[in-house]
């Protein structure tokens, strides 16, 4: 009969590499898709997160916050509040496939039946799982062999006393569907995990086919076929010289011993094949490196495994093993990839096309191989690290489209420059000096320094050049240095007076808050350890309108003197900013007429490089 194996792999959505929705969505295309085929793709649900968050969440979050007398435990945004905690994922991502990109390939006639039966399987997901809420679900027909990546928000009904009635948690959403933890090895998780390959393998019977162990397809011998043989060997030889054994020769101590060698043999067999139909396990790792790590140990090892979408699978009789190197692994290997990141950075400023950065990383002492996917090892790591996996800005096309970038900025400035030119514009001497800052980093002389730190540094994402346009900016709605300096006056008369208002809020609310404190020690019992109930009794006297009934409305006031403070103190950190940024740019200004911004920054960049390479970084002038 024939088989499909099946594949189910699970991912945390916070993770780097857990879910990539706008790749689902094709928002952008990676290398691996066929543009042709995108519209085979089937788009079961495309709704986005925030949107879904506010579907499932708003009027929870509402009752929440409505109960809550603190400001500080008011949850503005729940998806944002939950985004930029560390205790749960907002949502998660699993990906689904039937068959593998060998045999089962988009296009062919096992396709369009893998293509069916995972359509059958995405339109009873959510009847199966009433608390998984699905919100962007796609079918990919367009890139090796089919498989859909699902997305969804575990959430909670019931059972909790504190915090949210109705909320986002993985493990409160499996125990609402029934399924419970017995033992560590077999959690919730695994449970629920379970039941879905049951679900694809129930599919896949009603479509009259049987599920396929992965790796069947294998053409040379698996290790434990061959550790099988390795095994029997010893056995065949020794039932080999027991049949010709003379009578002479045969003693009792002879069989006995050729009798153990043969029950061990019988035993190691028995082991092996259990091994051997080990059920397989998915490995998924959100750090690629670590991946690449453990994938390279398994080939030296000749362990068999299937690569998946974000992961591997291999049988679990090797879990232990695996779990062994992932301990071995060392994440100071990381620093590679981040030394990588800045050296293309800031090489691709250089170049006119990919290949040319291939050639100076190479220069740099990278090793550059070229395959599918580019890798690059660099200097004095152990490993590969495909370009792809820094990120949807690495790849080829990305690189070369940054480079183009680039150069339509630099085409751009230099028509801006001649225009300031031929108009005796104010821009022209900062116009230049950008020019100039571009030409300088350009020869190596100066380090990337990015605006937007998660970003890819570019001519766009450039401290330094950010602080010139926005200079040029200014002087292009008519700022000169002498009218900054009068508006750097008026700030920070602006600034005084806000920060004197700020200094008497601030009083005001420490001497209300005072009297909270009492008024919750006399009338809810509190215990406090800033205020005596004598105390407390003394700072009633004083307000005898105030009594059980209305010291509430008075704790209204307080917090009201809180957000007043908040408001004008928001106000001094706001002038605060803006006189900095004046500053800086009084400052740039200065240096721009007199021709020495960049020079100065070339001077104190080779300051740190020559402090980097003397004794204790120190620097002699």
């Amino acid at each position: 009969m024939e088989s499909f194996s099946i594949s189910f792999t699970l991912g945390k959505g916070s993770s780097p590499h857990g879910g990539n929705i706008r790749h689902n969505n094709r928002d952008y295309y990676a290398e691996n898709v066929q543009k042709n085929n995108t519209a085979l793709n089937v788009e079961y649900k495309r709704q986005d997160i925030e949107d879904a968050f506010h579907e499932l969440f708003d009027e929870a979050l509402k009752e929440y916050n409505d109960k809550q007398t603190r400001k500080d435990r008011v949850i503005e945004d729940y998806y944002s509040h939950l985004k930029n905690s560390k205790r749960e994922s907002p949502f998660y991502e699993a990906i689904i496939q039937f068959g593998n990109t060998e045999d089962t390939p988009c296009g062919s006639e096992r396709g369009e039946i893998a293509k069916q039966m995972l359509d059958e399987y995405m339109k009873d997901f959510q009847k199966r799982n009433p608390n998984l809420f699905v919100f962007n679900a796609v079918l990919h027909m367009d890139e090796a062999s089919p498989h859909i990546h699902l997305d969804f928000v575990p959430y909670y009904t019931k059972g909790r006393t504190n915090g949210l009635q109705k909320g986002v948690s993985m493990k409160a959403a499996l125990d609402e569907q029934g399924f419970k933890a017995h033992g560590q090895k077999l959690n919730r998780l695994v449970a629920w995990e379970a039941s879905e390959r049951k679900a694809m393998e129930k599919i896949l019977h009603d479509h009259k086919f049987v599920r396929a162990e992965k790796q069947d397809y294998h053409k040379h011998m698996s290790v434990e076929d061959y550790k099988l043989k390795m095994a029997e060997a010893p056995m065949r030889e020794a039932l080999r010289k027991q049949h010709f054994v003379s009578s002479e020769k045969i003693t009792e101590e002879n069989i006995r011993k050729l009798r153990m060698s043969v029950e061990s043999s019988k035993e190691r067999i028995a082991e092996l094949e259990k091994e051997k139909s080990s059920p397989h396990k998915s490995f998924f790792y959100s750090d690629p490196d670590k991946q690449a790590f453990i994938q390279s140990r398994m080939d030296a090892a000749h362990i068999p495994y299937v690569e998946t979408e974000n992961g591997f699978d291999a049988q679990e009789c090797y879990v232990e093993q695996i779990r062994q190197w992932e301990k071995e692994f060392k994440s100071s290997s990381k620093s590679y990839r981040d030394k990588l990141m800045n050296d293309i950075d800031r090489l691709l400023m250089q170049c006119k096309d990919v290949e040319e950065l291939y050639k100076k990383l190479q220069a740099e002492g990278y090793t550059v191989k070229f395959g599918k996917y580019v890798s690059v090892r660099p200097p004095k790591a152990e490993r590969f690290i495909r370009l792809k996996s820094l990120g949807e800005e690495y790849n080829e096309r990305a690189l070369q489209n940054r480079i183009q970038n680039s150069v339509k900025f630099e085409n751009k400035l230099s028509e801006n420059i001649e225009k300031a030119k031929a108009d005796n514009s104010p821009t022209y001497k900062t116009l230049s000096t950008i020019r100039f800052y571009t030409v300088t980093f350009k020869k190596g002389l100066l380090p990337c320094r990015k605006k937007f730190k998660q970003q890819p540094f570019s001519w766009t994402n450039d401290e330094e050049l950010d602080k010139l346009l926005l200079l040029n900016k200014k002087i292009n709605q008519g700022a000169t240095i002498e009218s900054m300096r009068l508006d750097f006056a008026k700030l920070e008369k602006d600034l005084k007076e806000k920060s004197n208002a700020a200094e008497e809020a601030r009083k005001k609310v420490q001497r209300l808050a005072k009297g909270q404190e009492a008024f919750e020690v006399l009338f809810e019992g509190k215990k406090s350890d800033k205020i005596t109930l004598e105390e407390a009794q003394i700072y009633q006297k004083r307000y005898p309108n105030i009594n059980a009934n209305t010291y509430r409305q008075a704790i209204e006031i307080v917090d009201e003197a809180r957000r007043e403070y908040d408001n004008i103190n928001g106000k001094v950190k706001e002038l605060e900013k803006e006189i900095r940024e004046l500053i800086g740019a009084i400052s740039i200004a200065e240096q721009v007429r007199a021709g020495t911004y960049v020079q100065e920054l070339v001077s104190k960049e080779n300051i740190h490089r020559n402090a980097d390479v003397l004794p204790n970084g120190v620097f002699q002038l």
